[in-house]
């Protein structure tokens, strides 16, 4: 025999194992695998995705904000040129040369641009260099050099200018001069309106503060809001995970005493050939009862799914549960003992799925078989079919605490302490229906279910 080289040359020692280890640690913990890495995955991306909304809010707001503060100081400027030049126009209008090369302020000095903001000044000379005439309760200082410089440009061009500047202590300001004409049509000096572009800067900063703060806030509300969206619109993945373990967990729970039950007995028919004949019967009714169970589960994962709807007929629940006793009702308990059911039924019909209703029901019968009697004695089961469409199945164990009741028809709990599936299926199975399944102690001892199903 020629032994096989291995994939690669290891050192001596245990190198091979931890390798191995190491292997089999990254494989079990793998971030991407099981239940776990896809709830970790859609919280990731619930995260994500409520960042990219706060980021697109975000943006869009401070879109807008910067609008709004552009807009207003373009306003504001708007309005400080028109003030201007309406009072230009209107010193204009107001002065008077006579035909000596006088000229007459009497009407602008009672005018109300003679006082307040902008400030008007009024310059002749070619050019302009002397000035005749200013309102009252200036608010900005320009030296005369800079008003005579703002002049000549106006006569010059022969029309209204504009510039920006500064007084005399750094303050910015706006000039606009406007040119003066004698009767007989010749440049004679300029009119210079003096503005504060600073005007309304304080409300200007308490609109900038606001908006900052709305945008602040609206961003805080649009990320919560993200959030809770984020986590609605992914609430089907999570529910069809929880579906998905719930589904897992019913076909493992369900199966698992099915499938050892059904190897112990391939074993025992392998070791002592002579009990075949009686070993194998019983391995292909469990068999064909494993079949059904996971027909069962297949069919309530297609309905919490959505994808198969229940099949609801008209149904004689007394036939239906009487042949579900007939074939439950074998010997357990312990050696020599055998269950004693007990079967009453009036006729009664429903609407119901067949499937459905027969494994509640058996849940109901295997669950009373198998906990419904004290220890070394032979369950006592009574089955009763009543009309409306009532099934009462109760026992001789040792009943139930009514302050755990409501506890047992939850998943992987039973009276026993034991995990099981029964009670809770049952009851899917009542309220998937319109019905409801009930406990309560019986009298002398034990414990009566019922499922109540609409007639």
């Amino acid at each position: 025999m020629v032994a096989t080289p291995p994939l690669a040359s290891t050192a001596p020692g245990k190198a091979p194992a931890r390798r191995s280890g190491r292997l089999r640690k990254r494989k079990l913990t793998g971030k991407g695998t099981g239940t776990v890495g896809v709830r970790r995955s859609l919280r990731l991306l619930r995260w994500r995705l409520t960042v990219l909304y706060t980021v697109v809010a975000g943006c869009g707001l401070i879109a807008l904000a910067t609008l709004a503060i552009n807009t207003d100081n373009h306003l504001r400027e708007t309005r400080l040129d028109n003030a201007m030049e309406t009072r230009a126009r209107t010193a204009v209008a107001l002065v008077y040369f006579t035909g000596s090369g006088g000229v007459q302020l009497q009407d602008i000095a009672q005018d109300e641009v003679s006082t307040g903001s902008p400030q008007v000044v009024i310059l002749l000379g070619s050019p302009p260099q002397r000035s005749v005439f200013a309102s009252s309760d200036p608010e900005l200082k320009v030296t005369v050099s800079h008003l005579n410089g703002v002049a000549a440009q106006a006569v010059d061009a022969g029309g209204i200018v504009r510039t920006d500047g500064e007084d005399d202590a750094g303050h910015p300001t706006r000039l606009l001069s406007a040119p003066l004409y004698d009767n007989e049509g010749i440049a004679a000096g300029a009119v210079v309106v003096v503005g504060d572009p600073t005007d309304g800067d304080e409300e200007h900063e308490k609109l900038v503060a606001a908006l900052i703060l709305g945008c602040v806030t609206l961003v805080t509300l649009a990320a919560l809001a993200g959030h809770a969206l984020s986590g609605r619109s992914m609430r089907p993945a999570v529910d069809a995970l929880e579906r998905q373990e719930a589904f897992l967990a019913d076909a493992a729970h369900d199966l698992r005493t099915p499938v050892a039950t059904l190897r112990t007995l391939a074993e025992a028919a392998l070791a002592d050939p002579s009990q075949r004949s009686d070993l194998l019967p019983r391995a292909v009714a469990l068999s064909a009862r494993m079949g059904d169970i996971i027909d069962d589960l297949l069919t309530r994962a297609r309905l919490n799914a959505g994808v198969q709807h229940l099949n609801k007929e008209p149904l004689r629940l007394d036939l239906l549960v009487e042949s579900i006793v007939d074939q439950l009702a074998d010997p357990v308990g312990g050696p020599g003992a055998r269950a004693q059911v007990t079967f009453h039924s009036e006729d009664c019909t429903v609407r119901a799925d067949a499937h459905l209703v027969t494994r509640a029901v058996a849940n109901l019968v295997e669950n009373a078989l198998k906990h419904g009697h004290h220890p070394g004695v032979a369950p006592q089961v009574d089955v009763a079919v009543l009309k409306p469409g009532r099934i009462t199945v109760s026992d001789r164990g040792p009943g139930i605490d009514p302050t755990v009741a409501s506890a047992l028809f939850g998943r992987f709990r039973s009276d026993g302490g034991s995990i099981g599936l029964g009670l809770s299926i049952t009851l899917w199975a009542a309220d998937l229906h319109g019905g409801k399944l009930t406990t309560a102690a019986r009298p002398g001892g034990g414990a009566i279910f019922e499922l109540s199903l609409p007639a």
